[in-house]
């Protein structure tokens, strides 16, 4: 009995310590962000965050660098946003919040579904945020980070299926996200500019056709076959969805 106490003793107190240590780095993220003008103490400490990729023998450095590049896009991607021009305190303290939120309650979160969404949070916040700080950079380097985003991604989501074909699949959607991503560089727009450099229109072409490749794969994976029935339904959603802002709602230019 008093075994089984120390050992929830332990973990509840690890447990104090893993969220206050996550709720200390957001925190410290936003005094930099306030305090230095440059960003790269902030992405430096999000780098060095993540210690523990490295706290092992070299031969799993590889695996473990890719297993984090989904929570690596959230990081940097919030960093990215926290120093945009004219963003005031009160944005980069919800954005100091939010990514509070990912770090203690969504990144451990462990179903396929929270898996998918973690996915999608990546895609969401590294794209708003390489769109809106890349326009005078090379496009190689938009086309490369996209690659990445789109590759890390698909083996995360992929990553909850045990999936034998994992790197190639995810290899194949970082070039779909690569080559879309060389589309908006030269053709980008965004709306509700208000809120930390807007939405561009790449993220949410990018979280459809994600989400609709998600459902193609589970029906693969589910009957070794594609059922249609259950993929036109996000099908026609995202191929409508990206109609209408193609031909209704490109005035807003980034």
């Amino acid at each position: 009995m008093d075994l089984l106490k120390t050992v929830k003793r332990r973990t509840f107190w690890s447990e104090i310590v893993y969220h206050s240590l996550n709720l200390g780095l957001a925190a410290v993220l936003l005094a930099i962000a306030r305090t230095i003008q440059s960003p790269y103490p902030a992405l430096a400490l999000v780098i060095l965050s993540k210690w523990r990729v490295i706290a092992v023998r070299p031969r799993f450095w590889w695996a473990n660098i890719q297993a984090n590049l989904v929570d690596v896009a959230v990081g940097v991607g919030i960093v990215g946003l926290m120093y945009l021009p004219n963003i005031g305190f009160t944005i980069q303290t919800v954005l100091a919040v939010l990514y509070a939120i990912w770090l203690i309650v969504i990144k451990p979160l462990s179903k396929r579904w929270q898996i998918a969404l973690q996915a999608g949070c990546a895609i969401l916040v590294g794209t708003i945020s390489l769109m809106a700080v890349s326009y005078n950079w090379p496009v190689s380097a938009v086309v490369f980070l996209m690659f990445l985003l789109g590759y890390g991604a698909a083996r995360h989501f992929l990553h909850s299926y045990d999936e034998e074909q994992t790197t190639l699949l995810s290899f194949v959607w970082g070039l779909v996200f690569a080559e879309l991503g060389w589309l908006a560089y030269y053709w980008n727009f965004s709306y509700l500019r208000t809120l930390a450099g807007g939405i561009p229109q790449i993220t949410i072409v990018l979280l459809l056709t994600s989400f609709c490749g998600g459902k193609v794969y589970q029906s693969w994976k589910k009957h070794k076959k594609i059922i249609f029935s259950e993929i036109v339904g996000p099908v026609f959603l995202a191929a409508a969805t990206t109609l209408v802002m193609l031909l209704a709602f490109n005035s807003v230019v980034i």
